[in-house]
């Protein structure tokens, strides 16, 4: 039997493919609102953008909880903040001082700088308080929003520190405690949804959370897990079953989780993204491209898969610009942050699992 662990030992994985992957396809996703087309269009009862968002936390659970594995908390935080947070800053200042003026140049509107500064200063803490610059993007379809894809960052964050903090208990609670976390947060949420708060605070955290703990599960597990393409085509059922049940925290976290892996491991896009992940600059940048197109479209409108093409065709440069910019230099940085040392004596599971989470970039 061929284990997680062992399936992720020669470090051959498509898991930077797949994250490319779920990035187009929020940009696909945000295509319809962003356009005035309609609402995103849908898989099995949920957005396309929810089942690539589903899938970056399922893919971030499982490698964040290997990384947290191999170095102390301290260098753990850094190196979390380091990767996510440089990328997000200099992405707030290029919508306000770039994106924003571009805007009121080739369409209607005028900037406030004052606004523009808000925009940056308001969201620095990682969660977006300001979603507008006053005086633009004020005759498109979907309205004053310049980025409606940071709002999972906090949440992305928030699962980091927990999971850093349950990790750092003795290794035989490891498995318990992530266990628990999956099942209190698949708990929180269905509760949160009788409730009608499915779409607060702490029904999206819950909701989130609980992909992105069952991602940790197949990490601290990933030598007893077999990696089976009979349990992947399965669990993508069960994921698809979940959603048009709406209950995707509770029955189908798994299921996404142990799919996303599995495909991870038997795709042969290894190469893409192995050494340059574009990913996230994809993410972060997809949404102010796609207004800023339909600033310049004014009244015209073209097919939407026209759309699609001309924002992944202008969103890629300043993805590339931000990996090699901002977030490999950034990256680099790592290496100054103390020597990793694992907080435990190393077991047959933390090293079988050692060069996979060497290989995590997100």
């Amino acid at each position: 039997m061929v284990t997680l662990a062992a399936g992720f030992a020669q470090r051959r994985n498509s898991l930077n493919f797949l994250r490319l992957v779920f990035a187009l396809m929020v940009i696909v996703s945000h295509a319809w609102p962003i356009g005035g087309y309609g609402d995103d269009p849908r898989v099995a009862g949920e957005k396309l953008g929810t089942w690539a968002v589903a899938g970056f936390f399922a893919i971030s659970g499982y490698l964040i909880a290997n990384s947290r594995l191999h170095g102390t908390m301290s260098t753990f935080l850094v190196r979390r903040v380091l990767r996510i947070y440089p990328g997000y800053l200099v992405c707030l200042v290029v919508v306000a001082f770039v994106f924003a003026p571009l805007s009121v140049a080739i369409g209607p509107g005028s900037i406030h700088w004052t606004s523009a500064f808000s925009y940056v200063f308001d969201n620095l803490p990682l969660k977006v308080h300001q979603d507008s610059i006053s005086g633009t993007l004020t005759g498109v379809p979907y309205g004053p929003a310049w980025n409606g894809s940071l709002w999972t960052l906090i949440y992305e964050f928030v699962c980091y520190l927990a999971v850093g903090v349950l990790l750092s208990l003795a290794v035989r609670w490891h498995r318990s405690v992530v266990v628990a976390a999956l099942v209190a947060t698949a708990g929180l949420y269905l509760v949160e949804r009788h409730l009608g708060h499915d779409d607060s605070m702490l029904g999206l955290f819950a909701f989130l959370g609980a992909i992105f703990f069952a991602g940790s599960a197949l990490a601290v597990f990933a030598e007893r897990v077999p990696l089976d393409w009979r349990i992947g085509v399965l669990a993508i059922g069960i994921a698809l079953a979940s959603a048009e049940l709406g209950v995707i925290p509770a029955l189908g976290a798994l299921p996404i989780a142990y799919a996303c892996i599995w495909l991870g491991a038997a795709l042969p896009f290894y190469q893409v993204g192995r050494l340059n992940d574009f990913s996230y600059g994809v993410y972060i940048y997809a949404f102010p491209v796609q207004q800023t197109i339909m600033v310049m479209l004014g009244r015209h409108r073209l097919p939407v898969g026209v759309t699609v093409v001309l924002a992944v065709v202008c969103t890629l440069p300043f993805a590339v610009a931000s990996w090699f910019v901002v977030e490999k230099r950034a990256l680099a940085l790592k290496s100054r942050v103390g020597a990793s040392r694992r907080p435990v004596k190393p077991t047959a599971r933390h090293r079988a699992t050692a060069r996979v989470a060497s290989v995590e970039t997100q």
